[in-house]
């Protein structure tokens, strides 16, 4: 579904395609054939690349990673920032109006409801919106004729959200911490080439606040980890009683963080990723230390590694011509 949603920035009208998955079987296969295949609790948010250098939702690298791993998902959504596309505006210079684009539709998903542009769709774009949505099964057609029906189509129950950002979008995604504002959304983090290197060209003075906000998300989601590691080993130690179990939250989501770059990344070199890495790793190990000091060195390491996920793609650069398949692989692989 191509569409125009609203950002609560400032209203501007944001380029979108929200993408349904039918999880139904087709002819000839067995019953639940296609429901199996189908996560229809999981959603994936793409951001792209830097649009004044032509960055948008229709990357190659983003439309493969869809093409792969999306069709297994109950609904994607890609998203031109201000700026990319057909979507209103300009880049901004510190990035905070992007990540107001990106929690526009992320408020979308919460909600379960399609909040399109209003100038953008006049009521009889609306109801050929509607049409197409009932059309193709996703919409039913008692759901009535009334132009505003379109916004009231259910969306998916999502409870585990990937945002995947493509360089500039990875930084912004990364500043768009999922657990504390989006509890029900279930949000991990795929960060493909984030652009280390070039932060402060690309957010002026608000290089320190962004990588900031990131390690505090990664050392968070490292004490998640602990804490669920912890309270299982709690529940299974002889003294343990049945109610400690309910109470220890275990079905809560636990974020995760993944970082795929290449070796010759153009903006980045791997000596200074690797460093980078290291101190996320030792960051959140410490915040592990001093938030579950009873867990072993063992079970702090296990928790910070499901926290964070680094993959290094030897002889890849920025742009990953002809090797998004690798890129894919790897958070197909990581992503389950």
């Amino acid at each position: 579904l191509a569409c125009f949603v609203e950002s609560r920035h400032d209203g501007r009208a944001l380029e979108a395609v929200v993408r349904f998955t039918q999880a139904r079987s087709h002819p000839g296969e067995p019953a639940g054939a296609a429901s199996s295949a189908v996560d229809a609790t999981r959603a994936i948010v793409y951001l792209h690349a830097y649009a004044p250098l032509g960055g948008n939702m229709r990357n190659k690298v983003l439309h493969e990673i869809d093409r792969q791993v999306g069709r297994r998902v109950g609904l994607t959504v890609g998203l031109n920032m201000r700026g990319a596309g057909r979507s209103d505006g300009r880049t901004s210079w510190t990035g905070q109006p992007e990540q107001e684009d990106v929690r526009s539709v992320l408020d979308m998903l919460s909600a379960r409801r399609l909040r399109l542009h209003a100038a953008r769709h006049p009521p009889a774009d609306r109801l050929a919106l509607l049409r197409q949505l009932q059309a193709r099964g996703f919409a039913d057609a008692a759901d009535g004729d009334a132009a505003d029906d379109v916004e009231c189509v259910r969306l998916p129950r999502v409870s585990h959200t990937l945002l995947c950002g493509y360089s500039y979008g990875a930084m912004i995604s990364a500043a768009v911490v999922g657990p504390e504002e989006y509890p029900q959304l279930g949000i991990d983090h795929a960060h493909i080439s984030y652009p280390y290197g070039v932060v402060w060209a690309l957010a002026l003075h608000r290089r320190a606040w962004y990588l900031q906000r990131l390690a505090d998300a990664v050392a968070a989601a490292a004490v998640s980890h602990a804490a669920a590691i912890g309270n299982h080993a709690a529940d299974t130690s002889p003294s343990s009683s049945a109610s400690s179990a309910s109470a220890c939250g275990r079905s809560a989501h636990q974020p995760r963080t993944l970082f795929v770059a290449g070796t010759c990344d153009s903006y980045t070199a791997a000596a200074t990723y690797s460093r980078w890495w290291d101190q996320l790793h030792a960051r959140a190990l410490q915040a592990v230390a001093a938030a579950w000091p009873q867990l072993d060195a063992a079970d702090a390491q296990l928790a910070v590694a499901r926290a964070l996920a680094v993959v290094r793609v030897p002889n890849a650069d920025h742009g990953w011509v002809r090797r998004e398949a690798e890129v894919v692989d790897a958070i197909d692989a990581w992503w389950r």
